[in-house]
């Protein structure tokens, strides 16, 4: 993982690739140099989740990139079910970036400024959703939160940029996607193929759109969350135009000026 251009988003991906999450990542157990790099120390402790299950993180993942609420909001509720409507809030659990992808009204956030449940929500209803993340059946994504829980905290420390880890959360999940849709041409002796390389660009893109918003949308955020109207999707629609032919053209820059291991 010592890698100053490859930091650990990259070793996330083996968690959307294979199925393979690593549970104990947390800074006290890292250490670093005076270089731009940072050395886990293995404790070895693994769990492994289902394909099924890692195919439909990756789907969740993409539909939260693309804003896609339909795809999101239907795996959001393969994973934590639909008490207390407390899916809707698992996108913001991966970042809160997703909010665009989700449910989530403005009268969620108003709830939430305040420091209150949401409107409708019981604490039991929370308990539930809790359960439902780690059944019985071996559906443990409840161990895939808490290991991107601690990679996230490392990668904060080392005030990494959230757009570039959902950039490699992208690029990851396209290719897992990628791989269980297509086996035999996902991935070809020079590298991938044509249509995953287009796949992983449209990523970028996205992933750059959802940047843009975000700079659009923060200075009025706590007006909309006051007046309590709308919901941030709309929001977001109604920038969206612009923030495609920014998104676009940063990509354009960026490929032409950061260094090729932060590319898709």
């Amino acid at each position: 993982y010592g890698s100053p251009q490859k930091p650990l988003p990259r070793a996330k991906s083996a968690t959307v690739e294979n199925g393979k999450s690593h549970c104990e990542e947390e800074a006290s157990a890292s250490s670093t140099s005076v270089e731009p790099q940072i050395v886990l120390l293995d404790h070895g402790l693994y769990h492994d989740i289902s394909d099924e299950l890692r195919a439909d993180f990756c789907e969740l993942v993409r539909a939260s990139v693309n804003r896609d609420a339909f795809t999101a909001r239907k795996m959001s509720i393969k994973f934590c079910g639909e008490s207390g409507g407390l899916y809707r809030f698992f996108p913001l659990v991966l970042s809160p970036w997703f909010i665009f992808s989700s449910d989530v009204t403005a009268a969620d956030l108003k709830a939430a400024r305040k420091g209150a449940l949401p409107p409708n929500t019981k604490l039991e209803d929370i308990g539930k959703f809790l359960i439902s993340l780690h059944d019985e059946g071996g559906t443990n994504m409840l161990g895939v939160l808490h290991s991107l829980g601690y990679t996230r905290g490392i990668l904060n420390d080392l005030k990494f940029p959230e757009h570039l880890r959902l950039r490699a959360f992208a690029k990851f999940a396209t290719l897992g996607l990628a791989e269980r849709d297509d086996k035999s041409s996902a991935v070809v002796s020079s590298g991938v193929s044509s249509m995953v390389a287009i796949s992983l660009l449209l990523a970028q893109v996205r992933v750059e759109v959802l940047k843009w918003i975000i700079a659009v949308l923060t200075p009025v955020a706590p007006i909309l969350a006051i007046a309590g109207k709308g919901s941030p999707g709309l929001a977001a629609a109604m920038v969206s135009p612009a923030a495609h032919g920014l998104a676009a053209l940063a990509v354009f820059i960026a490929r032409l000026t950061e260094h090729p291991e932060l590319m898709c």
